[in-house]
């Protein structure tokens, strides 16, 4: 058995003894700095999501597997300018301003195309990361229906980096956020949890959990 096979072996191990609703979770591939064989390994072993960090590195990684059947997502801060570049992913995982909901809006009106978005809380408060503030989640989903082509389907979030059992204190005011506003804006996403921490994120309601090392093995 390969290394990569091996790790997701145990992944879908972990997912079955963490999770409550495991047949509900979706493993995504981080991309970043990651070789191309190893990408397509993991595609050929069952994981057909991937996550893309930046717009440049996504446009090559997404050519050269043109011909598999790939659901990317990107996963990067968004830059206004670079917002056309896109349009043609299948989420954002990382909204979190208001004028790139306007700009995707705008040109998603152009192709007459929806496009499914998870909204980024910034759980932790940190003044170095992007994503919303926890209390300003409502107000932004409200401020969102302004842009009709954009579908929000849930959140996403990343704790600070504290040793990893005390990280689940955000993984759950994460869920809490997510639970309560869920009826009104038809959530079906909660993405969480990385290399470092899936186990914790998976046993506080991830469905989504974003990894890289632990799948494919350390970046080059």
């Amino acid at each position: 058995m390969s290394p990569i096979a091996e790790n997701l072996k145990k992944i879908r191990e972990n997912i079955q003894k963490y999770s409550k609703e495991p047949g509900k979770v979706r493993v995504l591939g981080v991309t970043k700095f990651q070789p191309l064989e190893r990408i397509t390994e993991a595609m050929d072993l069952g994981v057909h999501l991937m996550g893309v960090n930046y717009v440049q590195e996504g446009q090559k990684l997404r050519e050269a597997l043109k011909d598999r059947s790939v659901e990317w997502h990107f996963i990067g801060h968004i830059q206004s300018r670079k917002a056309k570049q896109l349009l043609d992913y299948s989420c954002i995982q990382s909204l979190d301003r208001l004028e790139v909901a306007d700009e995707l809006n705008r040109r998603l009106g152009a192709i007459d195309k929806k496009l499914r978005v998870l909204v980024e809380v910034n759980i932790g408060r940190e003044p170095q990361k992007s994503g919303v503030m926890p209390e300003a989640i409502e107000d932004f989903l409200d401020k969102m229906q302004a842009f009709p082509l954009l579908v929000v389907d849930g959140l996403m979030s990343m704790p600070p980096p504290l040793p990893s059992e005390q990280r689940r204190p955000f993984f759950q005011k994460t869920k809490e956020i997510h639970d309560a506003l869920s009826g009104r804006y038809s959530f079906n996403t909660l993405s969480m949890g990385t290399s470092d921490d899936y186990p914790l994120a998976l046993e506080e309601g991830a469905n989504l959990i974003r990894l890289g090392t632990c799948l494919f093995g350390n970046r080059w």
